[in-house]
């Protein structure tokens, strides 16, 4: 058996140690003021919580400048259609209701610039046209012209009381006449404007005269009535109202007729009787609808105008 032998000096050996470094021993003292100063910071910001003045008003300083100011445009910015109907939904507003009478507008109207300053009116140049020297006259002639027509105005004046003292006894239309002035038969050309006066054009063959008495209304066509048994099951109609009698039915669908001669032009007349509760009444109704969407048609148009229509269908 082989002998164990314990080394005691070996077993029980250490390694060497080694020395810290400088660095870490740095960063173990930078450590420990970070903390020392958070704890003093702690306890700094304790002791004001603890002493202030819990009562106090705070103070709120006020920025600089208008608290409000008005903006440049305060319309805003003009977007396209605004104001229209279309937009009102779009606006968050509620849904204006459908037009009574829609009508397509008119063309536009193109405008001529009529007022226009005269300083940027062109300067016009006139040119004097000379007047032929065989038409003028002189002015020897002109001058005894004159003399002639005053010496003709004395005469005259002279000779009226003459003629009045004669003549006292004669009629009124023998005393009125008087001498007859000469007239001229033609004027000269030398008169300025009759060189260049148009002629005036003749009046035309073709012309008719008004008639001065007033206008007559056109009397509606008599609207024909059909029995309403001969009427086949589904035939669509529009009924008009119900009446004690056939007379007050018959006259309300001339009151209709003539109302709006356009929408009962191709209808027919229809006085249905019926009895309700022990009451008889006449129901007036109107024929000559396609479907009942053109009975529809015709309703909406009715009713627009203040009219009674409910469209019924034939059972």
């Amino acid at each position: 058996m082989a002998d164990i032998e314990y080394f005691e000096e070996e077993a029980y050996a250490s390694p060497p140690q080694v020395e810290p470094s400088r660095f870490g021993t740095l960063v173990n003292w930078a450590g420990a003021l970070v903390s020392f100063g958070l704890i003093a910071g702690m306890a700094v910001w304790a002791w004001q919580l603890t002493v202030r003045d819990v009562a106090g008003v705070p103070v709120i300083r006020a920025l600089e400048g208008a608290m409000r100011v008005a903006p440049e445009n305060p319309g805003g910015s003009q977007a396209d259609h605004q104001g229209l109907a279309v937009n009102r939904i779009a606006e968050g507003q509620e849904a204006e209701p459908a037009a009574d009478r829609i009508v397509l507008a008119p063309p536009p109207v193109e405008l001529t610039e009529v007022d226009i300053s005269s300083a940027s009116l062109p300067e016009v140049t006139t040119e004097v046209v000379p007047e032929a020297t065989a038409s003028a006259p002189t002015p020897e002639a002109a001058s005894e012209a004159t003399l002639a027509l005053i010496d003709r105005l004395i005469q005259d004046e002279a000779a009226a009381p003459a003629a009045e003292n004669a003549e006292a006894g004669v009629v009124a239309e023998d005393a009125v006449a008087a001498p007859t002035r000469e007239t001229i038969a033609v004027i000269p050309i030398s008169v300025p404007g009759v060189r260049n006066s148009p002629r005036p054009t003749g009046r035309p063959a073709n012309v008719q005269v008004a008639s001065l008495a007033a206008p007559t209304a056109p009397t509606p066509a008599a609207s024909a009535e059909i029995d309403p048994n001969t009427l086949t099951s589904g035939t669509r109609l529009v009924q008009l109202g119900a009446f004690d009698d056939e007379e007050t039915a018959r006259s309300e669908w001339e009151r209709l007729t003539g109302s709006f001669p356009d929408f009962f032009d191709g209808r027919s007349r229809i006085v249905q009787p019926a009895v309700s509760g022990g009451r008889e009444f006449y129901r007036l109704r109107a024929h000559g609808f396609t479907d009942l969407s053109d009975a529809r048609r015709f309703c909406t148009t009715l009713l627009a105008q203040g009219a009674a229509c409910i469209p019924v269908t034939v059972r």
